[in-house]
């Protein structure tokens, strides 16, 4: 073969290979143009809908099928419906985003976080394994790739082909993750510039709704320049008018210039206040008004009134204290058959006493004033009794000039004033940025760094703390104590210039590298750089607890306070400013326990006692879902014949692995939690429950149960109706239950706890003071409240072993309750001696060991009750 025809077949057998890379190098091209028209749309397009409109071009060039959805997180971090251009499905997926897309491919692909492409057998096999829901969909390729923003999954973009020749493979997967980067890049700078030209929108009307506001107030201040200048004319012509006369006139042509006047006159009323003059008079159809008796006329009403009035019609309106209208009926006398419809008027006042009227009328518009002339005649008045009595009498009206000069300048100041300030609000609003910086970063009462600013120092120390080991700082958080009772006690007003206060002293006892700052309410917080040893951080706070223990002036009252100090030293185990603080928290927590006035350094077994309150916690919202709870009953008898009256219900938590637990184990953090409210529901419900199965008892059929409920159920909003409402829905009998309180149930909201005492009374069920004897044990409770019974605290009955001279209180307990209406109960009684004692001073009812034992109730065998010792 010659070399001309080897050549040839080489070319020849080269052309398919140089077909394929033609054919990739233009479909790389073409990814290349998709990608770069995609960064284009992403930074020209302002608004997600134009560039999910403007994306399906670019992936119809891309991609083999245009048929797509994309699928974002929403607010509510659920997968919501951002786009599709898929008409083939479109109800489908509306069904999906109605629905919810954990049960689509869709879904599959964002919680599994890969790539799915499948066929539609691999499609029907899918959706048989994962449980999906497909609505008939006809797709016969599908292809899903989750959107990623860092190693966080925000959405899904998928594919469809409705085509048996079109089927996605590795490529399009590879090309369609390749997109994907992209897309989420794209999204979020389009839904940035959204955001910012929303922003710009936002902005701009409020600039101009300022704008338009200031704008009104230089209208308003232009109305009020020109009222203002009237009434300078009227001051200057009252200080400097000899003639009543003349002073009328020219009075009469100011006042034009603000009201409607043409019907215009001045009363005045004789020594004896029996006639009316009229000194100056113009009317449209009166030349003249002559003297007349005083009678109920407008005139007369202005005088007895001693304000200026508005008529409108009949309806008579006048300003109180606090410039609000008022407003009165009242039938106005004709005047030669011609009525004004509205007239405005004030007296003329000296000394608290009308001794005239300024009036102005108009005969055709009623609404010819307003309420705002009110005050324009009052003082109008006032400078014509000014004028009236200086011409009187000189001394008067040198007084008078004065006064008016002096009303002079102030309202002149008032405008210059005024005029500057809104000059000045140009500049305010070049400083708000400043000022929002400043306030969002320091507390607004101390002015103190807060909260946002220490985190930022303590962050900045910790990563100076790993590149200086050698480096120490400490934090100590500050706790004061009685600053609840300041501030309940003395007002907020007094709380928030003790905590001023406060804020001055500490910071006199740090450096000025140091860092004070206030969390909020009385916490406060020092973080101390530099140190050289623990010793500085001990002097420091020995200075602050000295500082805080000296007394406080606050407006006349003197009062003490204490500094609890909790203290975290730095360390290279803490990752941020949180961790350390949380420390410093949990110290001072140790401070406050061990008593006022001290300061604790964090050691790992306050974290340990953290940790066991946080399981005992968790340990007790399992009890509650779990209802591992039990109730035993102690009889309550008749100390006289020894019959049982009734039953104590007491609350036991019987412990997966601890075993029986009494309340004094874990009621305290019910309490604290708030948990106390779902316990004492099921004790409700359960006690019920027992009240209904001794229905069928002869023996216990008209027997009472005693509930200890907590004090939240009177002083807690809304909590007594859910109590009443708990117990009209679980029996008929509300009768059989007594509630028991404790003293510490009233000790806060003493009206607010007897309030609500006296509405369960009125419901039906029987109340009972609880522990009495164990606290201060006020007598207003024997007969202040709508006790039944007072049950008296096994502490106070076991002193009777010793002493008997308690014997003659309960004997006189006994006595008052026959006339403040309730009955005793004594409660651990445990031995015959202590039950005799009681019944022989006339205790009513009793219950204890003696007398039984506290124990459960199975209810069984037709309603035969079986005891079953606790």
């Amino acid at each position: 073969m010659q070399v001309g025809e080897k050549e040839n077949t080489l070319a020849t057998k080269q052309i398919p290979k140089l077909k394929s890379l033609l054919k990739k190098y233009r479909q790389a091209r073409t990814i290349q143009s998709g990608l770069l028209q995609l960064s284009e749309l992403a930074s020209s397009v302002t608004d997600m809908n134009s560039f999910y409109s403007a994306l399906e071009a670019i992936i119809k060039t891309i991609l083999i099928t245009d048929s797509f959805h994309i699928t974002l997180l929403n607010s509510r971090q659920n997968l919501s419906l951002a786009y599709s251009h898929n008409p083939s499905e479109k109800s489908i997926l509306a069904r999906h985003d109605s629905d919810n897309w954990e049960n689509s491919l869709t879904g599959l692909v964002f919680s599994q976080a890969k790539i799915i492409c499948c066929n539609a057998q691999e499609r029907d096999e899918l959706s048989k394994k994962y449980h999906l829901s497909l609505y008939n969909s006809l797709c016969h390729s599908w292809l899903g790739v989750p959107l990623k923003r860092g190693n966080q999954i925000i959405g899904v973009i998928a594919l469809q082909s409705y085509d048996n020749f079109t089927v996605f493979g590795e490529r399009d997967s590879q090309l369609l993750e390749f997109i994907a980067e992209h897309l989420v890049t794209a999204i979020d700078r389009v839904r940035s510039r959204e955001l910012l030209e929303k922003n710009i929108i936002e902005r701009t009307q409020k600039l101009t709704e300022t704008n338009e506001k200031l704008q009104k107030e230089i209208a308003e201040r232009q109305k009020a320049v020109k009222i203002h200048k009237a009434l300078l004319a009227i001051s200057e012509i009252t200080a400097t008018t000899t003639d009543l006369d003349s002073f009328y006139q020219v009075l009469h042509k100011e006042i034009t210039t603000l009201i409607p006047s043409n019907n215009f006159y001045i009363a005045l009323t004789s020594q004896n206040n029996q006639w009316i003059d009229f000194p100056y008079y113009k009317d449209e159809y009166h030349d003249i008004a002559e003297s007349r008796k005083f009678s109920n006329g407008l005139t007369e009403l202005a005088i007895k009134v001693g304000e200026p009035l508005l008529v409108k019609g009949s309806e008579i309106i006048t300003l109180d204290e606090n410039g609000d209208a008022k407003y009165h009926i009242h039938a106005i006398n004709s005047l030669k058959n011609k009525t004004p419809k509205a007239w405005l008027g004030a007296p003329l006042i000296d000394q608290g006493v009308a001794f005239g009227v300024f009036a102005v009328h108009h005969y055709q518009d009623v609404n010819a004033y307003q309420l705002s002339d009110l005050d324009l005649v009052e003082f109008v008045s006032q400078h014509i009794a000014t004028a009236i009595l200086r011409i009187r009498s000189q001394a008067e009206i040198q007084r008078s000039n004065e006064a008016l000069e002096q009303a002079i300048n102030e309202r002149t100041k008032e405008l210059q004033s005024t005029n500057l300030n809104l000059r000045m609000q140009i500049e305010e609003r070049r400083k708000a940025e400043a000022q929002l910086y400043y306030e969002a970063h320091h507390d607004a009462l101390t002015k103190l760094p807060n909260r946002a600013m220490l985190t930022d120092r303590l962050g900045y120390s910790l990563r100076h703390l790993k590149r200086h080991p050698s480096h120490q700082f400490a934090v100590l958080f500050i706790d004061l104590d009685r600053f609840k009772v300041i501030n309940d006690t003395l007002g907020h007003h007094a709380g928030d210039l003790f905590l001023v206060e406060i804020a001055a002293r500490l910071q006199d006892c740090v450096r000025d590298n140091d860092i004070l700052a206030r969390l909020g309410g009385d916490e406060f917080v020092i973080l101390l750089d530099s140190l050289q040893s623990e010793d500085d951080v001990e002097d420091v706070a020995s200075r602050i607890i000295n500082k805080v223990a000296m007394s406080f002036e606050l407006e006349g009252h003197t009062v003490h306070s204490n500094a609890s100090i909790g203290i975290a030293m730095c360390g290279k185990h803490y990752n941020d400013s949180n961790e350390i603080l949380r420390d410093a928290d949990a110290a001072m927590y140790q401070a406050k326990s061990l008593g006022c006035g001290r300061y604790v350094f964090f050691d790992e077994s306050m974290r340990e006692q953290l940790i066991a309150s946080m399981t005992l916690e968790q340990e007790l919202r399992v009890a509650i879902k779990e209802r591992q709870f039990e109730l035993h009953y102690q009889k309550i008898s008749d100390l006289e014949n020894t019959k049982t009256i009734g039953f104590e219900a007491l609350l036991r938590w019987n412990h997966p692995e601890k075993g029986l637990l009494t309340p004094s184990e874990f009621l305290f953090m019910a309490e604290e939690t708030g948990m106390i409210l779902d316990i004492e529901t099921w004790v409700i419900e359960d006690v019920c429950l027992q009240l209904k199965h001794w229905q069928s008892s002869v023996e216990y059929k008209n027997i009472f149960i005693g509930v200890n409920l907590s004090g939240r159920h009177l002083t807690q909003a809304n909590q007594l109706s859910k109590l009443i409402h708990l117990i009209e829905a679980n029996t008929v009998e509300p009768q059989r239950l007594i509630l028991e309180f404790t003293e510490s149930a009233f000790a806060q909201h003493t009206e607010l706890a007897l309030k609500g005492l006296k509405k369960l009374k009125e419901f039906g069920v029987k109340l009972a003071l609880d522990d009495y004897g164990a606290g201060l044990s006020s007598l207003n409770f024997l007969h202040g409240y709508p006790f039944e019974f007072i049950k008296l605290d096994r502490s106070f009955i076991k002193t009777l072993n010793l002493d008997n001279k308690n014997l003659s209180l309960v004997k006189a307990l006994h006595e008052l309750g026959g006339n403040f209406g309730y009955r005793l109960v004594a409660e651990g009684i445990e031995s015959a001696e202590m039950l005799e004692k009681l019944k022989n001073v006339g205790c009513d009812f009793g219950q204890g060991f003696h007398i039984n034992r506290p124990c459960r109730i199975d209810n069984e065998d037709n309603g035969i009750i079986h005891v079953i010792n606790g």
